[in-house]
């Protein structure tokens, strides 16, 4: 069913995880919420901070659903395997849906302009923040080593698809199985036959996920890796 969903995403073009589309609705409202607070206590405008806390409900919303949604990436983009930053992320995703769950329940009892619910917000923010950065630099994060720019096509395919578990060409789960001088990449058709079937915990890359034309590509920036 997850690996239908996802084909059916890959069918209309959209390639990319689900998480991100929802993790900015839930920074967004955080960091409306904290402005609002603020805002209200400096100006003494009680019906900002009222907008505030109706900020934090509809975070508290789109937690829920970006946990799900992340959940799912995680099954999917990286066969469940429990990374560091993910650990850290799911415990980082639990300590902001408390603050947010405090913030509305404290929200109804407390004045709207109350230091306590500022304090809350603030916290909400300062979680959101950090992950914000986990999941760039779990994306992102200077991942890929670079090559000349021939090389361009595979090395985006490998910050898509590998950098999660691969970060610099390692291996973060096995550090003696490096994709760095690896025997898979002895030959193309050794290589095309690893990533379409791969030993657990790694997921397999059908040709829908990455063609046969995209592998190349990608073997050829593997491959150069050590150089």
């Amino acid at each position: 069913m997850l690996n239908g969903f996802y084909q059916a995403l890959d069918a209309i073009g959209y390639t990319h995880p689900i998480h991100p589309t929802q993790v900015n609705m839930v920074i967004g409202l955080v960091v409306g919420a904290l402005v609002l607070g603020l805002v209200a206590v400096i100006l003494k405008k009680s019906h900002l901070a009222v907008s505030a806390r109706h900020a934090v409900l509809v975070a508290l919303f789109f937690l829920i659903v970006t946990i799900v949604a992340g959940v799912m990436d995680w099954l999917h983009f990286y066969s469940g395997v429990w990374l560091w930053v993910i650990k850290v992320k799911v415990g980082l995703a639990c300590f902001l849906f408390f603050l947010l769950v405090l913030a509305a329940v404290l929200g109804g009892k407390l004045k709207p302009t109350s230091p306590i619910l500022i304090g809350i917000y603030f916290l909400s923010f300062l979680t959101v923040a950090a992950l914000g950065d986990l999941g760039a630099d779990l994306v992102f994060g200077g991942r890929t080593p670079p090559l000349p720019k021939k090389y361009h096509v595979g090395e985006t395919i490998y910050s898509m698809n590998c950098c999660g578990c691969h970060p610099y060409g390692g291996n973060a789960l096995s550090p003696r199985a490096a994709v760095l001088g690896s025997d898979k990449l002895n030959d193309l058709n050794t290589f095309m036959g690893w990533i379409r079937d791969p030993d657990a915990p790694m997921p397999p890359f059908s040709p829908e996920r990455i063609s046969d034309a995209d592998a190349q590509q990608l073997y050829e920036y593997a491959k150069n890796l050590h150089d």
